[in-house]
C-alpha cells in the first residue's frame, strides 16, 4: 500500500510505499524545473505528515541548496537539514535557518517561506521561524 502526502504551496510530495519513505521535492532553478529525491526514516515521514510548519521550513531550506549542482546537498547534509529542522527544539531550528538565511541563502529561505506560508518576512529575517 502506498500513502502519499502532498502539499499544495510546496510542490512537494512525502511518500511512504511498503515501508519506506522518501520526499520528493520540485526544484525551480532558472529556466529548468526538477525534482530531487530524499530518503526519509519513518520518524521524518511522522513529523512532515503532522506539522505543516516544519515541513514548509524543510521545503525552503533544502530548495535554495539543490538550485544549482555545485551546492546541492549530500546525502549526510540531507541528514542534518531533516534532524536539525525536524526533530530539533524551536530554538535550535531558528538558530540553524537564520545562519543559513543569513549566510550562503542570502534570504531565499525567509522569502520561500513568506511566498508558501504567508509569514512575515522581516520577522523571518530576525530569526523568529515559529512566532
Amino acid at each position: 500500500m502506498e500513502n502519499e502526502i502532498k502539499f499544495q504551496n510546496l510542490r512537494m510530495i512525502a511518500l511512504e510505499k511498503g515501508g519506506n519513505y522518501s520526499l520528493n521535492i520540485s526544484i525551480a532553478s532558472g529556466i529548468v524545473d526538477f525534482g530531487v529525491t530524499v530518503a526519509l526514516e519513518r520518524r521524518d515521514y511522522e513529523v512532515i505528515s503532522t506539522d505543516e510548519l516544519r515541513a514548509t521550513l524543510l521545503q525552503a531550506a533544502m530548495h535554495h541548496p539543490f538550485q544549482l549542482r555545485q551546492t546541492a546537498l549530500t546525502e549526510n547534509e540531507q541528514r542534518k537539514y531533516l534532524d536539525i529542522i525536524l526533530h530539533s527544539p524551536e530554538s535550535e531550528v531558528e538558530n540553524f535557518l537564520t545562519e543559513l538565511d543569513h549566510g550562503p541563502a542570502n534570504g531565499a529561505i525567509s522569502n520561500m517561506v513568506h511566498i508558501t506560508a504567508k509569514r512575515d518576512y522581516q520577522s523571518l529575517r530576525d530569526g523568529n521561524w515559529f512566532n
